[in-house]
């Protein structure tokens, strides 16, 4: 097998495939798609999964696949579901009514009608002849009905991938349609962030008791680690267990993002198909260090890091400088970013856990909790304004969330910070 046929970070994996058996994920799912008259919401973290698990249990072809991000009025939902399944925007109908002249029929009267003479001329009118007044109709799309009256009892479902990112302005009216579609027998399954989960009933309060929740648990290490061990054996390659564990540690809970790591390894390590015979194949520090740098490159967010650097705009008066672990100086913006860098690695901070790294990564005076707290206001909105809806980041206070696991990969894997510095 060639590697790229083995690590599958943008593909549904097939030889790195792993269940997680004991969380019943796959069982579960498949019960409650069955279940008539459900919403099944999915819930976990950014590149946790989620897509790939539902997609292993509703047949690709039966999936009907929506992206918040593209409903920003009610009737997209609808119009996407139409777009997949092929329908015209609008169909033209000609009515006729028709009159016709039988066999035999004799001219030479007044038949009366059109094109047929009134004359002496006797005979036979041979064959039949229709003769025809049309009108013509124009019947556009009809929305949630017309999804209704096509798949409703039906094997298909609407996959709603990131349901959080629905326009918020018109995700009640969202969630009411989605109800009618429910209850009329059409299948909707949901994916959301674990933060923003329960957004599908807050879209609507009738829905409560209509949605079926499915949280995935995040991926451990051992879990992670075993699409290396997977992976690598079926190049024929043997891995020590610590290298499997340290790469897994560095993926933060996502797959998606160690296939991505375990292939810039196999490339590294010059592994681009199965040897011919099981080969234990020794990792060291530079090739650990050129896998990450060059995973890096897989979620490049140069622009947004910068911007988070630069931080607010300022009115005549200078940000105070800190003098930083990383032998830098920077203000409170950069301290926040090497907190967020620093080991062990988090995807989620209280505001004393990040007031606590900004201070340690501070060699002297540290910004003040008041000064933190505003930064990272700012900081959310420049996110949020960068990538409306698709955020890496959220700074809900007492809590900033990393969202999204390629940032924080990013941030700490890259070489950005550091070129920012001598910018």
């Amino acid at each position: 097998m060639k590697y790229e046929e083995v690590f599958t970070p943008n593909d549904i994996p097939t030889v790195t495939y792993i269940d997680r058996a004991e969380h019943k994920l796959e069982s579960e799912l498949e019960r409650l798609y069955r279940t008539p008259n459900l919403v099944v919401s999915v819930s976990g973290p950014s590149k946790s999964g989620k897509t790939v698990l539902i997609k292993k249990v509703v047949a690709e072809d039966l999936l009907i696949t929506v992206h918040g991000a593209s409903i920003t009025n009610p009737d997209d939902l609808w119009e996407r579901v139409l777009d997949w399944m092929g329908e015209p925007t609008e169909v033209a109908e000609v009515e006729t009514t028709t009159s016709e002249v039988s066999a035999g029929a004799e001219g030479g009267g007044k038949i009366g009608i059109p094109f047929v003479a009134e004359g002496a001329a006797k005979g036979t009118v041979g064959g039949k002849r229709g003769w025809g007044a049309g009108s013509t109709r124009t019947y556009r799309r009809s929305g949630l009905e017309q999804v209704i009256n096509e798949i409703a009892k039906s094997d298909f479902a609407v996959f709603i991938d990131d349901f959080h990112y629905i326009d918020p302005t018109v995700r009640n009216d969202v969630g009411r349609q989605i109800k009618a579609a429910a209850e009329a027998g059409v299948k909707i399954i949901t994916a959301s962030v674990p933060h923003r989960a329960d957004d599908v009933v807050l879209s609507n309060s009738e829905l409560r008791g209509r949605v079926a929740a499915i949280p995935l648990e995040p991926w451990s290490v051992p879990d992670l680690s075993q699409i290396a061990r997977k992976g690598f054996r079926a190049l024929n390659v043997d891995l020590a267990p610590n290298v499997e564990r340290r790469f897994a540690e560095e993926a933060f809970g996502s797959p998606q993002l160690m296939q991505s790591i375990c292939l810039n390894l196999a490339v590294v390590l010059g592994t681009r198909e199965t040897l011919n015979e099981l080969t234990r194949t020794e990792v060291d520090g530079n090739d650990v260090a050129g896998t990450l740098r060059q995973t890096s490159a897989f979620a490049d967010f140069s622009k947004m890091l910068r911007e988070l650097h630069i931080g607010a705009k300022t009115r005549g008066t200078d940000r105070r400088e800190h003098d930083l672990v990383d032998e830098t100086r920077g203000d409170v913006y950069r301290a926040i970013l090497l907190a967020m860098k620093q080991d062990p690695a988090k995807l989620s901070f209280t505001y004393d856990e990040i007031t606590k790294r900004v201070r340690e990564v501070c060699r002297g005076d540290a910004p003040t909790g008041s000064s933190v707290n505003a930064a990272l206001t700012q900081m959310h909105a420049i996110a949020e304004n960068l990538q409306p809806s698709t955020s890496p980041l959220a700074w809900d206070d007492p809590t900033l969330d990393i969202v999204d696991p390629y940032f924080l990969f990013f941030l700490r894997c890259s070489d950005k910070l550091k070129q920012i510095a001598k910018a």
